[in-house]
């Protein structure tokens, strides 16, 4: 499974199962995004090897 990283205005940060592309001066790739299609979340506070919090949804189809 692939999981595509997003950083709040706020400072929080995620690792998710789902993305949004983007494209800005030239530059491309693709964004951690938390949809109802997403499944995977991971919140990291802090240090991700100590402080990171799984949460697995169940997605409706």
């Amino acid at each position: 499974m692939k999981l595509y990283y997003h950083k709040t205005t706020g400072g929080a940060e995620y690792l998710t199962d789902t993305f949004v592309r983007w494209a800005h001066d030239g530059k491309s790739g693709k964004e951690g995004t938390i949809t109802n299609k997403t499944k995977y979340i991971v919140r990291i506070d802090g240090d991700i090897t100590k402080d990171a919090e799984l949460t697995i949804r169940e997605v409706k189809k």
